[in-house]
């Protein structure tokens, strides 16, 4: 293992969170993990120091050997779990895709169909992780940690990335396409383009997410 001395630590997001409604329904997204969990393995073979924070990922993308594996369910508590383990000198991988809203009022028993007719669900907005994130650096002299992020976007892929990337203090961002026609979630194969403030710098197409997240962290021990 090549140790790198750039970062003391690193730390790695993966996979939806949830929203409950009710006991037994809740808001989420089709993330499966792969790409977080995948990222972490790599980054880990030269940041031996590695926290993997998770949501409701698949079974097998819960555990990364050798790394510290945090559960986290709902976007506050992912939050707070990345806020408690950032430290100066880390790296902070967010490819989790936490819910960005959550019900008002969560039903303390199962809604029945029966009762319900035209059912409406209000919603509110969740915390922005990576504001948080960039907020904690900021207010604790975080100086030498570095942030990179996510946009999985249906629309506008670069113009939305770059937005994300002034608005949230990122070093990069990491966008791809997503929905029903476009590769993303899960376990399909899937293209990749790295922004920096210049604009893509770096572009990997339709590899499986084991290729991806070797190629995100070589570009990451080069240029973070």
């Amino acid at each position: 293992m090549q140790q790198n001395f750039r970062f003391k630590k690193a730390i790695v997001s993966s996979g939806p969170t949830r929203e409950w409604i009710d006991p037994v329904r809740y808001i989420s997204n089709a993330s499966s993990g792969k790409m977080g969990f995948n990222i972490a393995k790599e980054i880990l073979k030269w940041i031996p120091n590695l926290s993997y924070v998770h949501g409701n990922v698949s079974e097998k993308y819960a555990n990364v050997e050798g790394a510290k594996n945090v559960y986290a369910e709902t976007t506050f508590a992912l939050r707070d779990a990345l806020l408690n383990e950032l430290e100066n000198d880390t790296l902070v991988i967010m490819a989790a895709a936490p819910a960005d809203f959550r019900p008002i009022m969560t039903a303390e028993n199962k809604i029945k169909k029966e009762a319900t007719v035209g059912l409406m669900i209000e919603l509110e907005k969740n915390p922005d992780i990576l504001m948080a994130l960039n907020a904690s650096i900021k207010d604790k002299n975080y100086n030498s940690s570095v942030l990179i992020g996510f946009a999985a976007e249906t629309e506008k892929l670069e113009e939305n990335a770059l937005g994300k990337l002034e608005r949230k203090g990122l070093k990069f961002i990491i966008g791809n396409y997503v929905g029903k026609s476009n590769a993303g979630f899960g376990e399909v194969d899937s293209t990749i383009r790295i922004f920096s403030k210049q604009g893509m710098v770096k572009e990997i197409v339709n590899q499986p997410k084991e290729i991806l997240a070797k190629g995100i962290s070589d570009f990451l021990k080069e240029n973070a």
